[in-house]
């Protein structure tokens, strides 16, 4: 008998979950030094790509993020990555990050309180430019890919 509710169980669970909040204003240092700043103030499309050295799934998403980051950055996309190597540095980090263009930072050197972070990679939160947030793609979830992506943020930067 047990078994035929554990399922169900879970998904009540699940269902119950907080939703991951609006973006409220991001500030990190990214492993070049630089700041990054996004806030819904700003009226910018903002996507936060949680990823690690380690994560062979986000290896395999970060040259699309970033062909999609410079397709959009022009029309007001904000994207940041954030490594979440616990205890990495800024140089092993950065000898990792696939020479992508968009910015990178470690979970160590942002402002996201700890609550927020993801407990499996990749995940990947996408906000409109009201500050909501409108997609969540995580590890196991739904595809992810470029297509996707082309689809989902046209749409969103159009808004103002």
């Amino acid at each position: 008998m047990r078994r035929r509710f554990a399922p169900l169980l879970a998904l009540a669970l699940v269902a119950a979950s907080p939703a991951p909040p609006a973006l409220a204003p991001l500030h990190a240092t990214t492993i070049g030094g630089a700041a990054f700043d996004a806030a819904p103030a700003r009226r910018e499309v903002v996507v936060v790509h949680y990823w690690a050295t380690w994560c062979a799934p986000c290896k395999v998403e970060m040259p699309m993020l970033d062909a999609a980051w410079r397709r959009y950055h022009a029309q007001g996309l904000q994207m940041i990555g954030v490594a979440l190597d616990a205890g990495a540095s800024r140089q092993k980090i950065a000898k990792h990050d696939m020479d992508v263009s968009f910015p990178i930072a470690r979970a160590a050197d942002t402002d996201l309180p700890r609550g927020a972070l993801p407990s499996a990679l990749p995940e990947t939160l996408v906000y409109g430019r009201d500050g909501r947030l409108r997609h969540v793609f995580r590890a196991g979830g739904s595809t992810f890919d470029a297509a996707l992506l082309d689809r989902l943020l046209p749409p969103l930067l159009a808004e103002r």
